[in-house]
């Protein structure tokens, strides 16, 4: 039997390493936010993703014409050449979840698969909730 080598990772600030945090303010600075309010304007011109978890949806429920699309399953589920969901670059797509982090994670994700026009619903579905209520 093979002897399995198991690498030691270090987590100094040498090697570069980012931590949650940090992952989730690169993707909050790249990934622009629209208001509530905004999107409550347009709607119908968005593609609108929720990123959450189906045991989330069916215990707080979703933004009408919303698809479900969990964060780790973005790269496998969309491409900017999704022609059997009219997709292309330059869809307008509106990313959202429970609080905001995690569609931001997924918007930095679609961005860099080549979708030009991603934002994130400010508050995620918590703000959104607050807002139409």
């Amino acid at each position: 039997m093979p002897i399995q080598r198991i690498a030691r990772i270090d987590n100094s600030k040498d090697n570069n390493l980012m931590t949650l945090k940090d992952l989730i303010a690169q993707a909050h600075s790249m990934v622009p936010k629209i208001s509530c309010e905004s999107f409550s304007d347009n709607s119908e011109q968005y593609f609108v993703i929720d990123v959450r978890e189906g045991t989330e949806i069916e215990e707080t429920g979703i933004i009408a014409n919303a698809v479900n699309i969990p964060r780790g399953l973005i790269e496998m589920k969309l491409t900017p050449s999704n022609d059997d969901k009219g997709l292309n670059a330059n869809t307008p797509i509106i990313v959202y979840c429970g609080g905001g982090s995690r569609a931001s994670l997924a918007g930095k994700t679609l961005i860099e698969l080549g979708f030009k026009n991603v934002q994130n619903l400010q508050g995620g579905f918590r703000g959104w909730k607050d807002f139409s209520s």
